[in-house]
């Protein structure tokens, strides 16, 4: 007992000693029992009770510990706590800590505490060369208000930023935001997301693909197929602004409000929503669309306001107001129209046209029917002036006064009285359309009654007219105008789409086209960055690395399975004289590389998409070329790699010729081609999924060679 208890304070010492010359080794602080078995653990010492060990600024404690000198390498059992200064410390019920590689290995009931937060999950990665950590069995983060679920993620230790790609979800007590793809930094509170995502509030459904969030503000920012949805009413824009505390939002470019309520759609390139204040405003190519007895009023303004509760609305729309619907168009400068009275001030220089009929004066007021949703009367204020054509000759009836008051019948004018001073030249036809004469008088008052066709039907002077009826010869070309007259029918406006000045349509279809290359390149980069991080976590990017720089060479896994790298894909042998073939024939690679990873798993590998079968014993060189761009359009592939042979990301080997896709028709396929052609030993990697199954017999396939 004596000897052993000596053998085991010599090799304390010598440990002690061993590691006060090398920083680099695992320390042992303390440890109630040391013990050296070789039989139970070979080259290990064997630590219980206490344990306390120690390596470039990590404490590692638990109950029981299995240390291996030569590798540097410890297991820890019970209790387990490892603290990294004041930025992590983790408790687990077992762990492994690598000294040589500087990486950790957590599980079972693992609490991960950040000064910001703390993560609880099943197993844990924690790699200190890069301070980061990872899981992929279901983590929780718990971050003051807010608690986050992911089945997979990592956390950047000097960022202090969690990442996180699948089934995320993150509670606080007033939302719930769930995506695919969440980045949260803790301590902004600040949750980037990418990919469709939604946040879901009390009175509030946000979805986007690109935006951020932050938690502490109560702020965000969306980008790309984003919307803001209310009870009653839906935000879209290329970017859109929130803020939760005061409920607002503003948008930018291709911004579009809908209220469900009052059946109106607000359009614009920038927009800004005041819910609590029942308000928004809109700008940049504005307009609103509100539906009336199944038929839809357009109305454009420089600026465009809308306030009032449901029921109470008011519009307004300052500078070039244009209007248009099936029976009614017009402009003026400014417009402002109140749901709740029914009434639309034309204000401005006012113009209006209903069927033929022109109308202008200096203020005009449209007053509706609430109930039936319909044109009940027109007021024309001051210069009163209506004109429409002779429905046969060139000529023009023409009505003026200083006030004008219509009836409407069905959105059509049936009624309408001018009164004061007023004046009419009125070309009189008979059943036959012929002209009887023009009606040219003045008179205190005058009404007219309107057909179904809305041409004037008859008309009667008041209170002393004075004039007559003159055949046409006898009434000069000059004297068949009234002063003042003024045909505008080439500004009428004639669709929805005629409610835009010709510089806002330049300026909108410049905006558009802007949007759709910018959301090209943002889904191109976001694809890009996607690739990246999906390549990270399910561990593709170690191949990524070991494809690319190990083209051709014979290397060997943790595993200690040789492997051939051919192309993005790995090769095996049974046949040692089939390696020492290679090595001989191609002696420029016949030294092998170690690889610290499990590259080949004889459970999963085999058939997979990093499988190429055996090495042959005529195996030839083969090379690899990437494009300059990280992501290319199939287009763009088709123009620079037309007959070439190219590899996608699932490892699909692809023959590029006239702008499709060739696939193999057996396993000589590629080995006859590159045969007769020798250019096609050097193939193209290109890091995007380009080949589906389901593609068979599309615009792409092109059949097999």
């Amino acid at each position: 007992m004596k000897k052993k208890l000596i053998l085991i304070v010599i090799l304390l010492v010598n440990i002690s000693l061993l590691f006060a010359q090398k920083t680099s080794k695992i320390e042992v602080e303390y440890s109630d029992f040391a013990d050296v078995n070789q039989i139970e653990l070979p080259d290990g010492l064997l630590l219980t009770g206490n344990v306390r060990v120690s390596h470039d600024g990590i404490i590692m404690t638990c109950n029981k510990a299995y240390y291996y000198q030569k590798e540097n390498y410890i297991k820890a059992f019970g209790d387990v706590e490892m603290i990294q200064g004041d930025t992590l410390t983790m408790t687990s019920k077992y762990a492994e800590y690598n000294g040589a590689i500087k990486k950790a290995y957590a599980s079972g009931n693992v609490v991960m505490d950040s000064p910001e937060s703390t993560l609880t999950t099943d197993t844990i990665y924690f790699d200190r060369n890069i301070q980061e950590v990872y899981f992929n069995s279901n983590g929780t983060i718990v971050n003051k208000k807010n608690t986050l679920k992911s089945k997979a993620g990592r956390y950047y230790v000097k960022e202090k930023k969690y990442q996180f790609l699948s089934a995320v979800e993150l509670k606080n007590p007033e939302y719930t935001i769930k995506s695919n793809h969440l980045d949260y930094k803790t301590t902004h509170g600040n949750s980037i997301l990418k990919g469709p995502s939604t946040i879901v509030g009390k009175e509030t459904f946000i979805y986007t693909e690109n935006g951020h969030y932050n938690s502490k503000k109560n702020t965000g920012h969306f980008l790309q197929k984003s919307f803001i949805k209310y009870k009653d009413q839906l935000i879209e824009g290329d970017s859109l602004y929130y803020d939760r505390k005061i409920e607002y939002a503003a948008g930018t470019n291709n911004v579009k409000i809908t209220d469900s309520i009052n059946k109106a759609i607000v359009k614009g390139h920038y927009g800004e929503v005041f819910k609590q204040k029942d308000s928004l405003y809109i700008t940049k190519h504005a307009s609103i669309r509100f539906l009336s007895e199944k038929d839809s009023m357009f109305i454009h303004a420089k600026k465009i306001f809308v306030t009032g509760k449901v029921g109470e609305r008011v519009i307004r729309g300052q500078k070039n107001v244009r209007f248009y619907k099936t029976d009614l168009s017009g402009k003026c400068d400014s417009i402002n129209s109140d749901q709740k009275k029914a009434l639309t001030q034309l204000i401005g220089k006012p113009i209006l046209w209903n069927f033929e009929n022109q109308l202008t004066g200096d203020l005009m007021h449209l007053i509706g029917n609430n109930k039936t949703e319909k044109i009940d009367s027109l007021k024309v204020l001051n210069n009163s002036f209506i004109i429409s054509k002779d429905t046969v000759g060139t000529g023009y009836n023409q009505v003026k006064g200083l006030n004008l008051y219509s009836k409407f019948k069905n959105n059509k004018i049936y009624e309408t009285d001018v009164v004061k001073n007023a004046e009419v030249i009125f070309y009189m036809r008979n059943d036959a359309q012929e002209l009887i004469g023009i009606n040219k008088s003045v008179c205190s008052k005058i009404n007219m009654i309107m057909d179904d066709n809305n041409n004037i039907e008859t008309i009667t002077l008041y209170n002393n007219p004075d004039g007559d009826i003159f055949p046409e010869k006898d009434l000069p070309e000059n004297a068949r105008l009234l002063r003042g007259f003024e045909w505008r029918g080439d500004e009428r406006i004639k669709s929805k789409d005629d409610i835009y000045p010709a510089d806002e349509v330049e300026l909108h279809n410049a905006i558009v086209l802007r949007s759709k290359e910018k959301y090209e390149v943002e889904k191109i980069g976001r694809e890009i960055e996607e690739n990246k991080l999906k390549d990270k976590l399910s561990g593709d990017e170690v191949f990524d690395q070991v494809f690319r720089k190990y083209n051709n060479r014979l290397i060997r896994d943790k595993n200690n399975q040789l492997l051939l790298v051919k192309n993005y894909k790995f090769k095996f042998s049974y046949n040692q004289k089939i390696i020492d073939n290679y090595k001989k024939k191609y002696p420029k690679y016949k030294e092998e590389i170690k690889i610290n990873e499990v590259l080949w798993d004889w459970k999963t590998s085999p058939y997979g998409k990093y499988d190429e079968r055996e090495i042959l014993e005529n195996e030839v060189i083969e090379y690899l070329e990437f494009p300059k761009k990280d992501y290319m359009t199939y287009e763009e592939i088709f123009k620079e790699f037309d007959d070439r042979v190219i590899i996608d990301k699932n490892g699909m080997r692809l023959y590029v010729k006239d702008g499709k896709f060739k696939t193999p028709k057996d396993e000589n396929s590629f080995k006859n081609l590159k045969k007769k052609f020798p250019k096609h030993r050097t193939e193209v990697r290109i890091n995007q999924v380009l080949w589906d199954w389901n593609m068979v017999n599309g615009k792409y396939d092109g059949g097999l060679f």
